[in-house]
């Protein structure tokens, strides 16, 4: 019960959130003008191409992940789980993560060497987040964004200071990743120690673990960081073809590669499929980089528009689960016991 009210609270967040960005859009009189304008399908298709390659890679890198501690696994059955892993963190409201069903099915599919299964589930998602840090720090350096003529410079200065934070967060997470791979760290008595603590000690042991696990592999890594910097790159391009999709002025590319990443950041928020949390941000950050000329809902518009994307590619989930629904209620049963979470 306490986990359904949980899920049911999160959906109520996302919910509020998105009632409050369209009560802010429909007191927009430039709102309505941007959404009876003529759009560039062409230029949205792209963008559904593009997103469906990233999520394809991302499946991919997860692949390697497991195919890297020698475990039986087919890039097929990465694609089934990882479309339903997608499918699940839009549609069981937030009770069942996308990652806790993978978790739980890879487990299965190697009921010898489960704790290895469960923890390539942990380092996929470590990567992926380390690599939005990466992209979105590069980018700052890059452009040091300081658009011209900015409608609010307040808003600007603070995400100029996020992005700070954030380039603060890669340095200290590259350390960090230096000194886990360092031989002999990982076996030093105070992980024991943190291993013992309660609530939080299972999750650093499976960390802990997939880090000894991964340490002599490091080129599988060096090549799923690259796959992540690359698809979180192309992110940042598919947000930019809705951009120019949709009728209305936008900021450049240079300036999409430094707020989508700090977006999708936020969209990692344990709400479901990250709804509500990713428009927030991205609205806000349009209005902080945008000039005058750009409509002040354009970035909730636009998340809008990725977010009709995302679900329909969730639904290539939908077939999967449809071929397998005992399978998958069985899972999902067990999930919900949380015996398996990697990252809960």
């Amino acid at each position: 019960m306490k986990k359904y009210i949980i899920g049911g609270l999160k959906v109520a967040v996302s919910a509020a959130i998105l009632t409050y960005l369209f009560y802010q859009a429909s007191h927009d009189e430039s709102f309505a003008t941007l959404r009876e304008q003529p759009k560039q399908w062409g230029l949205l298709l792209g963008a559904l191409v593009v997103f469906l390659t990233t999520i394809c890679s991302n499946m991919v890198r997860w692949y390697l992940l497991v195919r890297a501690l020698e475990l039986p696994f087919a890039l097929r059955d990465a694609f089934r789980l990882g479309f339903l892993g997608y499918l699940f963190n839009f549609f069981t409201v937030g009770i069942v993560g996308g990652d806790l069903i993978k978790a739980v099915f890879i487990a299965h599919q190697q009921p010898g060497r489960r704790t290895e299964a469960v923890a390539t589930v942990a380092v996929d998602r470590i990567v992926g987040m380390y690599a939005l840090f990466l992209v979105a720090s590069a980018a700052f350096l890059l452009s040091g964004l300081q658009p011209a003529n900015v409608r609010d410079p307040t808003v600007l200065a603070a995400i100029q200071r996020i992005c700070q934070v954030t380039i603060i967060l890669s340095a200290v997470g590259t350390i960090g990743i230096g000194l886990l791979l360092v031989p002999g760290f990982t076996t030093w008595p105070l992980w024991d120690l943190l291993v013992g603590l309660p609530r939080v000690g299972k999750i650093f042991g499976r960390l802990i673990g997939a880090v000894r696990m991964y340490r002599k592999r490091i080129g599988v890594l060096a090549i799923t960081l690259l796959m992540s910097l690359t698809t979180h790159a192309m992110a940042a391009v598919g947000i930019y073809l809705i951009a120019i999709g949709l009728p209305g002025e936008e900021p450049s590319l240079a300036t999409h590669f430094v707020i989508v990443p700090i977006s999708m950041v936020a969209g990692v928020l344990p709400l479901p499929g990250g709804l509500g949390a990713f428009e927030y941000a991205l609205d806000l950050l349009y209005r902080g980089v945008s000039t005058v000329a750009v409509a002040q809902s354009q970035g909730f518009v636009i998340a809008l528009a990725y977010r009709v994307i995302t679900i329909l590619i969730a639904m290539i989930g939908v077939v999967y689960y449809l071929t397998s629904r005992r399978e998958v209620a069985e899972l999902i049963k067990e999930a919900q016991a949380g015996d398996e979470a990697p990252l809960e």
